[in-house]
């Protein structure tokens, strides 16, 4: 059973930011129809959105530009797939014995700096840090654990690894601040990317809005070709979404990880988690795991009844069979990018 949730506690997590002093932001429903729809498509034309939520293309055009302005958009990313690189997505969770301040400082520094580490983040709970990695094989996870603990030097309590095998849901903003939050679509058409396409992925991983033609002048091919290329990319699933990199302070929204471990995790029950997901309105990521963790789910929620009621709804789908659970709080993101230098 999972354990009830102090209600004094609040924290709010601290962002890596382009814009670090930002503002609280009051959205109307006009504002909340505009970030839905960059969320389900960061790159979608400002004449498009405009028809949307009928406004003139140069209202939409300062809304977005205060968004950015106030620090709610903090930049724009390129979600990627790893595994069309041949890559597995695994996660870390690790407790440390009580460092100082300034030897967690270094370690964080030694974690940042290596290339497989896609994101560092930092907890309130019985796990300190969990970090995303990525590897292709056994041998090479092995090494990847080995060096992540050499950084850590003698400081490992314990740790805990999970292998991400299946997504439920990955979205940018839970139902609960629109409705019109969609889900990343379905991809058919095959395509191995090649070199051009990677460099392609490299400038837009970090900045997903960057036009055409200067994609186009860092790879030396005209801006047709970059739109082919993208669509190419797209269709095929290597590119799952653009989207906004938002500031969920600016909206008053805490972040906490929670981790289960459901017994007999079969495919009816997976059916049952992934309708659960899909219309739960604080969950904003959850993933199948190998590890002594089955299930790992983010949620975005304004205060601990909410996040209270998704648990409760989640609980009461499966009696007596959540075997192991963890709730931790998001303190801080040490890094983050969904394309990490590996890959290039």
């Amino acid at each position: 059973m999972i354990k009830q949730l102090n209600k004094g506690v609040n924290y709010k997590m601290r962002y890596l930011q382009q814009k670090p002093d930002a503002k609280k932001i009051k959205l109307d429903v006009k504002d909340r129809r505009i970030v839905s729809l960059l969320c389900n498509n960061a790159r979608l034309p400002l004449t498009q959105i405009a028809k949307k939520v009928a406004l003139s293309r140069d209202a939409v055009a300062y809304r977005i530009k205060n968004y950015e302005k106030l620090g709610l958009i903090q930049g724009y990313r390129t979600m990627v797939d790893i595994a069309k690189f041949g890559y597995s997505n695994y996660h870390l969770f690790i407790k440390l014995n009580n460092p100082s301040k300034e030897l967690e400082n270094k370690i964080l520094e030694k974690l940042k700096k290596n290339n497989f580490i896609r994101a560092v983040i930092k907890f309130s709970g019985s796990y300190d840090f969990e970090i995303a990695l990525i590897a292709k094989d056994l041998e090479e996870l092995d090494k990847r654990i080995e060096k992540i603990i050499e950084d850590c030097k003698s400081f490992v309590q314990e740790y805990e690894l999970l292998t991400l095998r299946k997504f439920f849901v990955t979205r940018a903003l839970p139902k609960s601040f629109s409705n019109h939050i969609e889900e990343a679509g379905v991809w058919k058409k095959e395509h191995r990317p090649d070199k051009k396409d990677i460099e392609i992925l490299k400038i837009i991983s970090e900045n997903a809005l960057l036009p055409l033609y200067e994609i186009g002048s860092k790879v030396k091919l005209s801006a047709d070709a970059v739109a082919y290329r993208i669509k190419n990319l797209k269709d095929s699933g290597v590119i799952n979404k653009f989207i906004p990199i938002i500031n969920y302070n600016s909206l008053d929204y805490n972040v906490y990880a929670v981790l289960l471990n459901i017994a007999s995790l079969n495919d009816e029950k997976e059916k049952k988690l992934r309708e659960f997901f899909s219309f739960d309105k604080n969950t904003l990521w959850a993933v199948k795991n190998i590890g002594k963790y089955n299930i790992l789910v983010y949620f975005l929620v304004k205060n601990i009844d909410e996040l209270q009621e998704s648990i409760i709804g989640l609980r009461s789908l499966f009696p007596g069979q959540i075997n192991q659970h963890e709730i931790l709080i998001a303190y801080e993101e040490y890094k983050y990018t969904y394309f990490p230098k590996e890959m290039f």
